[in-house]
């Protein structure tokens, strides 16, 4: 089947049966449809073929065209079967769908049909020349017999008979016209004194006759039809020498009709039945334990052969130093410091420790000795920047503080300026740039490595969260320390990736009986007895890891699917092949699939009830079955 845009194009082959054409007409899902016959086939033989077809693309409302390729038998019976048709190797056009929308329409909605009045023609007696006064007369009494004939309306319960034969029971007036009188006169004769009492009775027995409705005699019936067949055809003008074939082409007729009859019966009927089927969903939890020393998975007592894998890595790469340093001389200088006393005899003044910092606005610096402080005299000490450079550098007789001391208890200034400061930039590796080399190999490596894993199929499938990564300790490596000078340094880690498996072989059909026994469990359908399941391919199935530890693992499995009752197609065709009606449609009903009836069509619809039967034929039964959302 090829799909052209909105065109469903069907092939069909010599081994195609008439089912797979619908099938295949009911799954389109486009609206227009063609069918192209590539090889001879027995579908196009005849009409009521292609009339199935045609019928199911209405009832799908799809448009059907036939592509038929130089067979012309094939072309005469889709035109039969009102079945729109085109003898070229393309596509049909627009003008042809068009046009088969209509025809469509046509068969959907037919016009009303308004019956027409028959006039009745006059019929003329032959006339004979030469013929004589008396034959005249006889032929003037006929005429006025059929033209009071005419006048007469027939009632309900006309009875024809052939050749003359009554059945008994059936009380009918015969007149006839003697050759030897007037028929004028015959026809005015007075009868109302004729006493019909004696008409009645039986003119051997005297008896009354009684008016009896016997049984219908069959081998007579056939008889008189038959008889009347072959009158039909002595009263059609042949001539003499045909006239012997007479009796042997009606019969020739008859059996050929009951042979199309018959021939139609067996091939061209098909019973379409239509099954809904309702679907429901179930779902299951359970937990299995898993362990390493069995090789098959356990339903019953719900264990399942567990391992793991571990798989390391290694990547480095090459990373800029950005980080940034000054290299340079400290600022160094000398202070006096002076601390107050208002008692000098009786005051201790205290000793200051070497490193203790002092400052200079934002400027730090640091005493290079200890210094032994004496009560109001000035104490000289050097001093040496924190940092390096040039800012360091100060004029002379800055206000100074001391750390741990007010301004009120010490006094320090600079006699002299600060000097020797000095400060160069230069590039090192930093904390940062390794940090981010770190990050990106550890993405990477750890990508790679649980792809690895996935990998590992087989017979086993991974258990998704029980993957496990790190970067191994102590394995980040540098070329150089970080706050080393540097330009590009090669920063290399090793990682290391964990995860856990379960045996998967009949891991599947396992779940997919779970699934099926928990709907027979909950009795979803509602069914006194036991019924046939059938479980959607599509299964949603998650297994996590419970608990992961020393003793072993605990895995939980979740699954849910769609159920529904299983429809066996061919068995029930084969258990309504040969039924009647009747028997048949008692049968499909006592089919329970779901609240929905299932739905019986006959084709031909005009096929009389009494004559349906479910067909015994390939191709005869149609089981479509759909499923109620």
């Amino acid at each position: 089947m090829d799909e052209d845009k909105k065109i469903t194009k069907i092939v069909i082959s010599k081994e195609d049966e008439l089912t797979d054409i619908v099938s295949a007409i009911l799954d389109s899902q486009n609206e227009r449809i063609v069918l192209t016959f590539a090889e001879e086939t027995d579908l196009l033989i005849s009409p009521i073929n292609l009339k199935v077809l045609l019928e199911t693309a209405d009832e799908s409302e799809k448009l059907l065209v036939a592509q038929i390729i130089k067979n012309p038998t094939g072309q005469r019976n889709a035109i039969l079967a009102n079945m729109s048709t085109i003898d070229t190797s393309q596509f049909p056009d627009e003008e042809v769908w068009e046009k088969e929308e209509e025809n469509r329409m046509k068969r959907l909605n037919p016009p009303k049909k308004v019956p027409k009045k028959e006039e009745h023609k006059k019929e003329d007696l032959p006339k004979e020349e030469g013929s004589s006064d008396f034959q005249k007369r006889v032929n003037d009494a006929i005429e006025k017999n059929k033209q009071d004939r005419d006048l007469k309306k027939p009632d309900d319960d006309l009875l024809i008979t052939l050749d003359q034969d009554l059945p008994t029971g059936q009380e009918e007036e015969m007149r006839f016209v003697r050759l030897d009188e007037d028929p004028v006169t015959q026809e005015q004769a007075d009868l109302s004194k004729v006493d019909f009492k004696d008409k009645t009775k039986n003119p051997i027995t005297g008896e009354k006759k009684t008016k009896v409705k016997g049984n219908v005699d069959f081998a007579k019936s056939f008889k008189s039809f038959f008889t009347g067949i072959g009158a039909f055809f002595k009263k059609i003008p042949i001539p003499n020498k045909l006239k012997k074939l007479a009796p042997i082409i009606a019969i020739s007729t008859v059996a050929l009709a009951l042979l199309v009859g018959f021939i139609f019966f067996r091939t061209g009927v098909v019973a379409k039945v239509k099954i809904y089927v309702e679907a429901k969903e179930v779902e299951i939890e359970q937990n299995f334990e898993g362990d390493e020393n069995i090789k098959e998975i356990d339903f019953e007592e719900f264990k399942i052969p567990v391992k793991t894998e571990t798989v390391e890595k290694a990547r480095s790469t090459n990373v800029n130093a950005t980080g940034k340093a000054f290299r340079g001389e400290k600022a160094t200088g000398s202070v006096n410091i002076t601390y107050i006393c208002e008692d000098p005899e009786g005051t201790e003044a205290p000793t200051v420790p070497a490193g203790t910092a002092i400052q200079v606005g934002e400027l730090n610096y640091v005493l290079d000795s200890a210094v032994n402080l004496i009560c109001n005299l000035a104490v000289q000490s050097s001093v040496t920047a924190v940092e390096v450079g040039d800012e360091y550098n100060i004029s002379a007789g800055k206000f100074i503080t001391l750390q741990g001391y007010s301004s009120n208890q010490v006094i320090v200034n600079n006699p002299a300026a600060f000097t020797g400061g000095s400060k160069e930039e230069y590039t090192v590796l930093s904390k940062a740039d390794v940090d981010g080399a770190v990050e990106s190999l550890k993405k990477l490596a750890i990508e790679e490595g649980e792809q690895e894993l996935k990998d590992l199929t087989g017979n086993w499938k991974i258990i998704e969260d029980s993957i496990t990564s790190k970067v191994i300790p102590d394995s980040i490596d540098t070329e150089v320390a970080i706050g080393s000078e540097a330009d590009t340094v090669n920063v290399s880690i090793k990682t290391e990736s964990k995860a856990s498996y379960f045996l998967n072989n009949g891991f599947d059909e396992g779940v997919a009986n779970l699934l099926t026994e928990k709907a027979k469990e909950e009795n979803l359908f509602e069914t006194e007895g036991d019924l046939d399941l059938e479980l959607d391919e599509k299964i949603e199935k998650e297994v996590s890891v419970v608990e992961s530890n020393s003793k072993g693992i605990t895995i939980k499995l979740t699954a849910k699917g769609v159920v529904k009752p299983k429809v066996d197609k061919e068995r029930i065709i084969e258990d309504l092949k040969g039924k009647n009606w009747e028997e048949g449609n008692k049968y499909i009903q006592s089919l329970s699939f779901s609240q929905k009836e299932p739905l019986v069509d006959f084709v031909p619809e005009w096929f009389p009830d009494w004559l349906k039967s479910f067909p015994s034929r390939q191709g005869g039964i149609i089981i479509e079955v759909v499923e109620v959302k």
